[in-house]
């Protein structure tokens, strides 16, 4: 899962509170240029099953500003990103 945000000061402040709050291991990257929405290329990736719930919950808590949500899928050999409502 792939979670867009507008800096990687954010970036950063995600990370840090889903690995203190939760214990849900992620890291800081690039975001791919697929799903890149100009701005900020990088995003906070973690791909803990119980995640998504736990990223919301962050966001509304901290105030924290997702812009976009995408889980990676593999499809005949090619990486796709569904976005998530």
């Amino acid at each position: 899962m792939y979670i867009l945000v507008g800096s990687i000061t954010t970036a950063m402040r995600l990370k840090r509170l889903l690995e203190k709050i939760y214990g849900i291991p992620s890291d800081v990257v690039q975001t791919p240029s697929v799903i890149k929405h100009g701005g900020c290329s990088y995003s906070v990736r973690t791909s803990a099953p119980n995640a998504l719930a736990r990223v919301k919950l962050t966001e509304e808590e901290y105030g924290i500003n997702i812009k976009k949500i995408y889980v990676e899928k593999k499809i005949n050999g090619e990486r796709v990103y569904d976005a998530v409502p």
